[in-house]
């Protein structure tokens, strides 16, 4: 869980220093979340802190496309 918390700060903090962010990293590191979540949906495993994740990204996703 970790190393999702680190890619989605690194991702912030990029937007913070540069106020840019690379898109192509934004879905990469989108994809590899929602695919975490549907491992841990099929293995049982709680999803809440990944969704909550998903939508930080999200959120990110809509304020560098204004």
């Amino acid at each position: 869980m970790e190393k999702y918390y680190r890619m989605v700060i690194d991702l912030y903090k990029e937007v913070l220093l540069i106020n840019r962010v690379n898109p192509d990293r934004v879905l990469d590191v989108q994809r590899e979340i929602s695919n975490a979540i549907t491992t841990a949906i099929i293995t049982n495993e709680p999803t809440g802190e990944l969704e909550l994740l998903k939508f930080d990204i999200e959120n990110l996703k809509s304020h560098i496309s204004q």
